[in-house]
């Protein structure tokens, strides 16, 4: 941790310091340097919960999760450079994922959080010829939902069953188009972080006004995708129609997840499997201090109960089970600092035995209370 935290000190050093004099150069007319910035933001984060995991949790003997955890959620530097037509844009440090319904671990765990992307997880390279079109190449953020990569960037400190349904980061070339109220994006990349191209993505979107729009994204990947580090099934197929507004005070973002599991004989998937997840995600803005941010979940898996498929089990619960989750995330800020609580239930249905809640795995509900304190400089 001491060698990660030096490191991103360094680099913030390098890309604040002036830079060094010389002999003036013999053009008289040097092309303009490219604009530079560097942005950074530090969080820590306490949870308690009431339920826990009876699996998952990586830094214990038993793999049952922890009641108490406590870490950081957020050290990261963000710096990015642009000129007339080229940018470049990259985020190192570490991180991590705190998901609802799901263990948690530490934030510098083998296999999870930020061992899962590296130290650099986000680094976008990116040509515009002109206002319409551009192309990027790097460590792309996913096309898909509507909560991002970094907890400072949501509405809600914990991501949603629907957030870990779908992927998070990939490595592949994107090309986005816009033109008035129409926008496109292509992206060919690795699917779930597989390290092997072929995956297909993409998104389109259409703007009623400036505060209502309309998007639809999917992500295909080849059928014959093996699991990894980052999911436990890597084949998955998906579509999500997403739609925001914004109504005075109001923020709304609901949207629907399909997610498809198709056979697959290499991988000894014999039956195509299915998953639905119905979302509503929002904020009220009581004032520029003060703001609520809530979620609400529904998602279920179309399998039967006691399907023996290797891919029956898209939630995580068992075949043909179903959980509805709750969230509540009172946001206060004032300059750079920002103070989140969070209270999340989640309530499952027709869950297999041993994959509920609680250190046995039969129970039915969990419910985790949260804060997490940082700056945003």
């Amino acid at each position: 941790m001491r060698h990660l935290i030096t490191g991103i000190l360094f680099v913030g050093a390098l890309c604040l310091a002036p830079p060094a004099r010389g002999v003036a150069a013999a053009d008289p007319a040097p092309s303009p340097s490219p604009a530079v910035s560097v942005g950074g933001v530090y969080s820590i984060a306490a949870f308690h919960t009431d339920g826990v995991n009876p699996t998952g949790a990586l830094d214990t003997n038993d793999g049952v999760d922890l009641a108490n955890r406590a870490d950081i959620t957020n050290l990261l530097v963000t710096v990015s450079a642009a000129s007339k037509k080229l940018s470049l844009a990259a985020t190192l440090g570490a991180y991590a994922f705190p998901t609802l319904g799901s263990a948690l671990d530490p934030t510098l765990q083998a296999r999870s959080n930020t061992a899962l992307f590296g130290a650099l997880p986000l680094l976008d390279i990116s040509y515009a010829p002109n206002a319409h079109l551009s192309f990027s190449v790097g460590k792309l953020a996913t096309l898909l939902g509507q909560e991002s990569v970094f907890t400072y960037q949501n509405l809600n400190i914990e991501r949603g069953i629907g957030w870990a349904l779908e992927p998070t980061i990939s490595r592949g070339i994107r090309a986005s188009y816009s033109n008035g109220r129409w926008s496109l994006a292509l992206e060919d990349d690795d699917g779930y972080y597989s390290g092997h191209y072929g995956t297909l993505a993409a998104l389109f979107g259409y703007a009623f006004s400036s505060t209502d729009s309309l998007s639809f994204a999917t992500f295909v990947p080849p059928a014959s995708s093996a699991p990894n580090e980052t999911t436990s099934i890597a084949n998955k197929t998906e579509y999500d129609l997403m739609y925001a507004t914004q109504l005075r005070k109001w923020n709304l973002q609901p949207y629907l997840l399909f997610v498809h599991s198709p056979s697959s004989p290499l991988l000894g998937y014999t039956r195509n499997e299915r998953a639905v997840a119905a979302v509503v995600l929002g904020s009220y803005a009581a004032s520029p201090r003060f703001s609520l941010g809530f979620r609400y979940e529904n998602a279920r898996d179309a399998s039967a109960a006691g399907d023996s498929g290797a891919n029956a089990d898209l939630l995580g619960y068992g075949p043909g089970s179903a959980i509805q989750t709750f969230t509540l995330t009172p946001t206060y800020r004032i300059g750079t600092l920002f103070l989140r609580a969070e209270l999340a239930r989640a309530s499952l249905a027709a869950n297999a035995p041993g994959l509920g809640f609680g250190s046995a795995g039969n129970g039915r509900t969990q419910t985790r209370i949260g804060v997490e304190i940082g700056v945003e400089p």
